[in-house]
């Protein structure tokens, strides 16, 4: 027998053990859930792609909110609606604040240095500390030149690679955040832009094989890379020094210029002009993983809305023609259409509201870790349980928004144009507790101003086959952690001459 299969049967036969003794000593009422196997429980239950909808149609299957699988003798707890998800998140924080620590991705791989991900306890409230005093609502405006800026670049680009509109808007994303955190003026291809993609690409291919067996017994994260059956070795050393290099390259480059008195102010440099004490190591790592993160963060999230947004004014052109002739009248011909005019805007501001609710980039949130036991709805919770917030099934409750599969933007609006109070926003997209994303408000900002500077002078037409024919595109989208809509075809025509010699008057 070789190395590797008796390596398999010790495992297999430690984990039968290890289960059975678990399931004697906890005879408890979980939330329902399928019915799982002998030792292996609900393994081959628990999916992979597309979890979002199999955990809404577990909850319909068993009536309830709250659903329950276990696989290996790790419990995994799902909530599907925004009561169950305040419930926990909101009303018990001491339970639910810490976040699931996968071996595989965070300690192999290196996302330890995305300080979301790190466990409850004074390194992250610090590490909160630190950007809350920069994200939060009334330090963001710090970034509305940095914002307006990547608004008239991806105009240009648009103008100037009407079919491109996808690398347009990861260069305009990802740009603007770049100079806002690091005050970096990128040009379409830096390197540093097309670290986050090929990380981020990279982090979604770990995230899909599903659990490691290191995940299972960490013991394995101590094996050589060259010992058979320590592929997962190989194939995380290929994937951190990529993640090196995306949190590295670019704060280390800007420290470089801090040093030398040439950096311009940004989020890393408040970091390092407050920063008390030596010039460490550790002291680099925070920052590092501060500015980082960040960067990473924020870049992925809101392209994938920006494509969303795209994909529903090409499907819905009708709803993209009622927010211009609101634009034309607010804002007109002259400017293109700025921060300060969202309260005159509420076509725009249904439109994005209704963009996060209709598909959210990141339809099952990061998993979190119950941190004590607990029981909710007269159901059991074991300390050590993954938690889930199944985010596209809160913003699909027909209950809250009626008819929920399909875009319209209207379901925010008053017959007379007004916003709704009686909608909520669908603010489950970024989060709930203490873990609710920092960078939502820098984000919304963001999204506002790319929407309605495209609205403003574009239109969203489809593209023509080689026999001039609009070529048909569907809603469909990706099955994985990250869910943007598949590749689709699309071209950015200025609406008039007018917002023509608008776009080139403002580059």
């Amino acid at each position: 027998m070789s190395t590797t299969n008796v390596l398999a049967v010790l495992l297999l036969t430690f984990t039968v053990s290890w289960v059975a003794f678990a399931r004697r000593r906890a005879p408890h009422r979980y939330p329902p859930g399928p019915k799982g196997l002998p030792v292996l429980g609900n393994l081959f239950d628990v999916p992979t792609d597309d979890g979002w909808l199999v955990f809404r149609e577990w909850s319909r299957r068993y009536g309830s909110d709250v659903v329950h699988a276990e696989a290996l003798g790790k419990h995994i707890v799902v909530m599907n609606t925004l009561k169950a998800a305040k419930d926990l998140f909101e009303d018990r924080p001491s339970i639910y604040s810490d976040k699931d620590q996968p071996v595989m991705f965070l300690e192999l791989c290196g996302w330890w240095r995305a300080w979301l991900m790190l466990p409850y306890g004074d390194s992250w409230r610090m590490h909160r500390k630190l950007f809350h005093q920069s994200f939060r609502p009334q330090a963001v405006s710090q970034y509305r030149p940095q914002q307006v800026v990547a608004q008239r670049k991806l105009l240009q680009l648009m103008l100037d690679k009407p079919e491109g509109y996808s690398e347009n808007l990861r260069f305009a994303i990802g740009s603007s955040i770049l100079n806002a955190v690091f005050a970096f003026e990128a040009t379409p291809g830096d390197r540093r832009i097309k670290l986050v993609e090929e990380a981020a690409q990279a982090a979604q291919h770990v995230v899909h094989a599903g659990v490691f067996l290191v995940d299972v017994f960490p013991i394995l994260k101590h094996l050589p890379t060259w010992f058979p059956g320590a592929g997962f070795k190989r194939r995380a050393v290929v994937h951190k020094e990529l993640v090196e290099k995306m949190f590295k390259i670019p704060y280390f480059e800007y420290k470089s210029a801090f040093n030398k008195g040439t950096a311009q102010p940004c989020f890393t440099g408040k970091l390092l002009s407050d920063a008390d004490g030596e010039d460490t190591s550790e002291r680099d790592d925070l920052f590092m993983n501060l500015a980082g993160t960040a960067y990473a963060a924020g870049t992925d999230t809101t392209y994938g809305v920006m494509m969303v947004f795209v994909l529903a004014m090409l499907l819905y052109p009708e709803t993209a023609s009622a927010a211009q002739k609101e634009l034309d009248c607010v804002v007109g011909p002259d400017r293109l259409p700025g921060l300060a005019d969202q309260d005159s805007l509420p076509q725009v501001i249904a439109i994005l509201r209704e963009v996060l609710r209709w598909h959210t980039p990141l339809p099952l949130a990061t998993p979190h870790r119950a941190m004590s036991d607990d029981h909710y709805e007269g159901c059991y919770i074991p300390e050590g349980s993954i938690v889930l917030q199944n985010i596209w099934a809160i913003t699909h409750d027909e209950n809250t928004y009626p008819d929920p599969d399909s875009f319209s933007p209207r379901r925010f609006l008053t017959l007379d144009g007004k916003l709704r109070d009686d909608v909520p926003f669908p603010d489950a997209v970024f989060g709930f507790g203490r873990r609710v994303c920092p960078g939502r408000y820098f984000t919304m900002d963001s999204m506002f101003l790319l929407m309605a500077g495209i609205l403003a002078t574009f239109n969203i037409e489809p593209a023509l086959d080689e026999h001039g024919v609009p070529i048909e595109v569907r809603a469909e989208f990706e099955h994985h952690l990250l869910s943007p809509p598949k590749p689709f075809r699309a071209v950015f025509k200025p609406r008039s001459e007018d917002a023509r010699r608008l776009i080139q008057s403002c580059a």
